[in-house]
Protein backbone atom coordinates (compact mmCIF):
# COMPACT_ATOMS: atom_id res chain seq x y z
CA UNK A 1 0.00 0.00 0.00
CA UNK A 2 1.62 3.55 -1.14
CA UNK A 3 1.99 5.19 1.88
CA UNK A 4 1.40 8.89 -0.48
CA UNK A 5 1.95 9.37 -4.21
CA UNK A 6 3.99 12.24 -5.11
CA UNK A 7 2.21 12.97 -7.92
CA UNK A 8 -1.16 14.04 -5.70
CA UNK A 9 0.69 15.28 -2.55
CA UNK A 10 3.39 17.58 -4.60
CA UNK A 11 0.78 18.83 -7.46
CA UNK A 12 1.10 22.14 -5.46
CA UNK A 13 4.23 22.50 -5.61
CA UNK A 14 3.41 22.28 -10.10
CA UNK A 15 2.02 25.66 -9.15
CA UNK A 16 5.10 28.06 -8.45
CA UNK A 17 7.07 27.37 -11.92
CA UNK A 18 3.33 26.83 -13.46
CA UNK A 19 2.37 30.36 -12.99
CA UNK A 20 5.42 31.49 -14.22
CA UNK A 21 4.19 30.03 -17.77
CA UNK A 22 2.49 33.65 -18.13
CA UNK A 23 5.91 34.79 -18.77
CA UNK A 24 5.56 33.30 -22.07
CA UNK A 25 2.27 34.66 -23.11
CA UNK A 26 3.29 38.29 -22.02
CA UNK A 27 6.72 37.49 -24.35
CA UNK A 28 4.80 36.14 -27.34
CA UNK A 29 2.62 39.54 -27.29
CA UNK A 30 5.12 41.53 -27.53
CA UNK A 31 6.92 39.67 -29.92
CA UNK A 32 3.81 39.32 -32.28
CA UNK A 33 3.26 43.15 -32.24
CA UNK A 34 6.93 43.61 -33.07
CA UNK A 35 6.69 41.59 -35.79
CA UNK A 36 3.28 42.78 -36.89
CA UNK A 37 5.09 46.46 -37.34
CA UNK A 38 2.54 47.62 -34.36
CA UNK A 39 5.17 47.70 -31.52
CA UNK A 40 4.14 48.54 -28.00
CA UNK A 41 5.17 51.73 -27.06
CA UNK A 42 7.88 51.60 -24.29
CA UNK A 43 9.63 54.20 -22.35
CA UNK A 44 13.23 52.46 -22.55
CA UNK A 45 14.07 49.47 -24.55
CA UNK A 46 12.49 47.72 -27.24
CA UNK A 47 9.15 45.59 -27.45
CA UNK A 48 11.43 43.29 -29.12
CA UNK A 49 13.59 42.65 -26.36
CA UNK A 50 11.06 42.72 -23.42
CA UNK A 51 8.94 39.65 -25.44
CA UNK A 52 12.32 37.70 -25.95
CA UNK A 53 12.98 37.69 -22.26
CA UNK A 54 9.23 36.75 -22.12
CA UNK A 55 9.50 34.14 -24.11
CA UNK A 56 12.66 32.97 -22.33
CA UNK A 57 11.19 33.09 -18.90
CA UNK A 58 8.25 31.45 -19.89
CA UNK A 59 9.89 28.58 -21.42
CA UNK A 60 12.19 27.74 -18.90
CA UNK A 61 9.16 27.48 -16.46
CA UNK A 62 7.15 25.20 -19.06
CA UNK A 63 10.46 23.04 -18.89
CA UNK A 64 10.52 23.28 -15.04
CA UNK A 65 7.45 22.19 -14.72
CA UNK A 66 7.08 19.44 -17.23
CA UNK A 67 10.16 18.14 -15.85
CA UNK A 68 8.95 18.25 -12.37
CA UNK A 69 5.56 17.03 -12.99
CA UNK A 70 7.38 13.38 -15.08
CA UNK A 71 9.63 13.18 -11.80
CA UNK A 72 6.98 13.00 -9.57
CA UNK A 73 5.22 10.06 -12.31
CA UNK A 74 8.26 8.28 -12.86
CA UNK A 75 8.47 8.10 -8.64
CA UNK A 76 5.23 6.91 -8.15
CA UNK A 77 5.48 4.45 -11.00
CA UNK A 78 8.14 3.06 -9.12
CA UNK A 79 7.13 2.82 -6.42
CA UNK A 80 3.80 1.28 -6.97
CA UNK A 81 6.60 -1.54 -9.90
CA UNK A 82 7.98 -2.69 -6.54
CA UNK A 83 5.13 -2.90 -4.34
CA UNK A 84 3.58 -5.20 -7.44
CA UNK A 85 6.76 -7.10 -8.46
CA UNK A 86 9.38 -6.53 -5.43
CA UNK A 87 11.16 -9.10 -3.39
CA UNK A 88 9.88 -9.01 0.03
CA UNK A 89 12.15 -8.61 3.12
CA UNK A 90 12.33 -7.26 6.86
CA UNK A 91 13.46 -3.80 7.80
CA UNK A 92 14.14 -1.65 10.43
CA UNK A 93 13.34 2.06 10.56
CA UNK A 94 16.82 3.28 11.60
CA UNK A 95 16.21 7.21 11.75
CA UNK A 96 13.30 9.35 11.97
CA UNK A 97 13.59 13.35 10.64
CA UNK A 98 11.55 16.39 9.74
CA UNK A 99 11.62 17.59 5.99
CA UNK A 100 11.21 21.39 5.60
CA UNK A 101 8.14 20.81 3.97
CA UNK A 102 4.39 21.21 5.24
CA UNK A 103 1.34 20.15 3.02
CA UNK A 104 -1.74 21.26 4.04
CA UNK A 105 -0.62 21.73 7.43
CA UNK A 106 0.87 18.65 7.92
CA UNK A 107 4.99 17.74 8.10
CA UNK A 108 6.31 15.80 5.66
CA UNK A 109 8.80 13.15 7.70
CA UNK A 110 12.00 11.23 6.04
CA UNK A 111 12.08 7.65 7.66
CA UNK A 112 15.70 6.11 6.90
CA UNK A 113 14.93 2.03 6.45
CA UNK A 114 17.67 -0.50 6.35
CA UNK A 115 17.43 -4.12 5.77
CA UNK A 116 19.97 -6.17 7.41
CA UNK A 117 19.23 -9.63 5.37
CA UNK A 118 19.97 -7.77 2.02
CA UNK A 119 23.81 -6.45 2.33
CA UNK A 120 23.95 -2.58 1.19
CA UNK A 121 19.64 -2.03 1.18
CA UNK A 122 19.41 1.02 2.66
CA UNK A 123 17.29 3.55 1.47
CA UNK A 124 14.44 6.56 2.64
CA UNK A 125 11.28 7.11 2.17
CA UNK A 126 9.01 10.35 2.51
CA UNK A 127 5.82 9.92 4.39
CA UNK A 128 3.19 11.60 6.54
CA UNK A 129 2.63 8.98 8.70
CA UNK A 130 6.41 7.83 9.99
CA UNK A 131 7.21 4.71 12.61
CA UNK A 132 9.84 5.37 15.46
CA UNK A 133 13.00 4.19 15.05
CA UNK A 134 13.40 0.15 15.83
CA UNK A 135 10.07 -0.42 14.50
CA UNK A 136 10.21 -3.42 11.63
CA UNK A 137 8.75 -2.62 8.72
CA UNK A 138 8.64 -5.18 5.33
CA UNK A 139 9.70 -4.03 2.23
CA UNK A 140 9.58 -4.57 -1.20
CA UNK A 141 13.07 -3.91 -3.25
CA UNK A 142 14.66 -4.78 -6.56
CA UNK A 143 17.31 -7.40 -6.49
CA UNK A 144 19.08 -4.86 -9.58
CA UNK A 145 18.83 -1.81 -7.85
CA UNK A 146 19.81 -2.44 -4.11
CA UNK A 147 19.57 1.10 -3.20
CA UNK A 148 16.04 1.65 -4.39
CA UNK A 149 13.32 0.09 -1.99
CA UNK A 150 9.86 1.11 -0.91
CA UNK A 151 8.15 0.05 2.93
CA UNK A 152 4.83 -2.35 1.75
CA UNK A 153 3.31 -1.88 5.27
CA UNK A 154 0.22 0.21 5.97
CA UNK A 155 2.22 2.85 8.30
CA UNK A 156 -1.69 4.92 9.50
CA UNK A 157 -2.23 0.75 10.60
CA UNK A 158 1.15 0.14 12.31
CA UNK A 159 1.06 3.45 14.41
CA UNK A 160 -2.47 2.85 15.57
CA UNK A 161 -1.63 -0.70 16.64
CA UNK A 162 1.06 0.86 18.61
CA UNK A 163 4.26 0.33 16.73
CA UNK A 164 7.57 -0.32 18.90
CA UNK A 165 8.61 3.01 20.20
Amino acid sequence: MLDMEYSKAFRMFLFIPGAQTVWLVVGIVFVASEVAGDPIPMKNGSALAMGLVGCGIGGIAVVATVVLALSFRRKDRRRRFLLAHGLRARGVVTAVSATSSRINGRRLMRMHVSVPEVPGLTFRQVTFNPVPEGTAVTVAYDPGSPDEGVVTDDLRALLRAGAKR
